[in-house]
Parts: structure tokens; sequence; C-alpha cells
């Protein structure tokens, strides 16, 4: 069953198809923006803007599924179309962007270098 990311009331995301639930979006997540991680490896960034209340989503990296992002009543849409095991969240603009070192051997944070997909 595809999975379905649309905006709802408010500053939080509606998740249906395979996963049915809501998800609010943090402060910092609203001020910085975010980034959807699934389980077949497609990356999502998302933006929540403020003045207008509408989300935007933008494609980061293409997994197994294909995505289809469009618009919808409170901004954008993603549609991905195979089935998700998994579902991550974070929040702030520092997302998908490589973390500096840490002299903490518990600290270590995950580094993704992400580039946004261009249309061609």
């Amino acid at each position: 069953m595809p999975i379905r990311i649309e905006p709802a009331e408010g500053t939080r995301l509606k998740l249906g198809g395979d996963v049915e639930t809501m998800v609010s979006l943090s402060l910092r997540a609203q001020r910085e923006g975010f980034a959807l991680a699934f389980s077949d490896g497609t990356l999502l960034r998302g933006s929540y803007d403020l003045k207008l209340r509408e989300l935007r989503l933008q494609l980061a990296s293409e997994g197994r599924s294909n995505c289809a992002i469009r618009r919808c009543r409170h901004g954008d849409m993603a549609m991905l179309d195979a089935p998700i095991d998994w579902i991550s969240i974070a929040a702030g603009s520092d997302a998908l962007s490589p973390s500096e070192s840490s002299e903490e051997a518990d600290a270590t944070q995950l580094e993704l270098a992400i580039r946004p997909a261009l249309a061609a």
C-alpha cells in the first residue's frame, strides 16, 4: 500500500497508507525545517511556511519507491508507491548535513551528505 504524507490542521503531518498517524512538528522543525527518511532509502526535506501556513516538501534522495510530490490544499503532499517498514523524522537545518566530529565516544552522530534531486 502506498504511503501518503500531507499537511494536516496546524503544524502537523498526516501519514496515511501502511501507517496511519498524525505527527506534530516541533518548534525547531517549524523554524529550521525537517527531514523524513524512509526504509526504502527515500529522503525528503520539508519546511513549513508559518506566514502562508503551508507545508513544502522536496525530494532529497530517491529510494526504491517512486516518489511523487504534488500541491494540495495546504501545501505539498508526497506519495511513495512501495511498502515502508519505518519512517524517521529529524528536525532542524542540520538534519541532512554532516556534523562535526565529537570528542565523546557516546555522542557519535550519523553523518549524511545529501544533495537535493534536480528536476531535468
